[in-house]
């Protein structure tokens, strides 16, 4: 007779691997990541972040940038009351301040707020300055000018070498054209790129026209001085014409790339131009017979009955006898 135990079917045996002891213990509950510091948002070394750390980051560097441009704004508001220091504070003697002989620390604030700014708020700034009737340039104290009545173009330096046709609102921007040339001095050291990226950057500086300073009446000054002074201003007006080609080089580059880059997403095909040239000679007829004079011809004066190479056959000389 056979034991139970015999009778009992044997306990099938499975052919996965036993859990390890790492792999058994069960991981505790992560810590909630909180919306500030930033730093835990940053993601682990070697772990691929999740949607929520990406959404964060984006958001903080909108949030950045939205911090820069009101920054930016601010600084245009303050640039536009500029210049706040009309002369010197030394009681003697007190020597006035003017766009070539600046403030010192007007000249550092303008400086330091105009390091982020791009071109187009660069002319936002001459804009706001103009609309309060000041000059363009931040650190002149004189009223832009107005021009009388007149067309939309003024001639500039009529009857010298100098001689040129600018819009009239240009002109108005400025109360002279030196003031228009400080300007365009400050605005070819700026670039299209964002100030989010240049905002960490302390190598960025910003630099003034360099003008002699205003002196008084009575100073002697050599005449030496004087000529490098009137060498270092043409230097100085040389350079920022080079800059503005340059600049507008630059300009047009970048509207070729960027037309050449639309039409290649458009997927426009450039027409070339045909290969095959033909080349045409223009010459005069000659003249075979001798000139004559015009005559009348025999025919009776009846010329005027042929109508295209066509002479009617109507005869009045007949339709009158034939009436009577």
């Amino acid at each position: 007779m056979s034991s139970p135990a015999a009778s009992l079917p044997k306990k099938a045996k499975g052919i996965l691997k036993k859990p390890t002891a790492s792999t058994s213990s069960s991981p505790g509950p992560a810590a909630p990541i909180s919306p500030f510091p930033i730093e835990e948002h940053k993601p682990a070394s070697g772990k691929k972040p999740t949607a929520r750390e990406v959404a964060i980051q984006q958001a903080l560097l909108i949030h950045q940038q939205r911090q820069l441009e009101d920054q930016i704004q601010d600084s245009i508001i303050e640039l536009a009351r500029l210049p706040l220091a009309l002369s010197s504070p030394s009681p003697t003697p007190a020597q006035p301040y003017d766009a070539s002989n600046p403030s010192p620390t007007d000249a550092d604030s303008f400086r330091t707020l105009v390091r982020l700014f791009q071109p187009g708020d660069y002319e936002d700034l001459i804009e706001e300055r103009n609309t309060l009737g000041k000059c363009g340039y931040a650190l002149c104290p004189k009223p832009h000018i107005k021009l009388g009545k007149g067309g939309a173009y003024k001639l500039v330096g009529y009857g010298t070498r100098d001689f040129n046709i600018v819009p009239r609102k240009e002109l108005e921007r400025w109360c002279s054209q030196q003031c228009a040339r400080r300007a365009m001095y400050v605005k070819v050291q700026l670039t299209e790129t964002a100030a989010a990226e240049r905002a960490g950057i302390p190598s960025i500086r910003i630099e003034l026209l360099d003008e002699p300073k205003q002196g008084d009446s009575g100073s002697n000054s050599s005449s030496n001085s004087n000529s490098k002074d009137d060498n270092g201003n043409d230097e100085a007006a040389k350079r920022v014409a080079q800059e503005l080609r340059s600049l507008e080089i630059d300009k047009e580059k970048k509207a070729a790339r960027d037309a050449g880059l639309l039409a290649l997403e458009r997927g426009d095909v450039r027409e070339m131009p045909p290969t095959r040239q033909v080349t045409l000679t223009i010459r005069e007829k000659s003249v075979t017979t001798a000139a004559r004079e015009p005559s009348l011809d025999d025919d009776d004066g009846e010329d005027h009955l042929v109508l295209d190479g066509y002479k009617t056959t109507f005869d009045p000389k007949t339709h009158n006898e034939q009436q009577d």
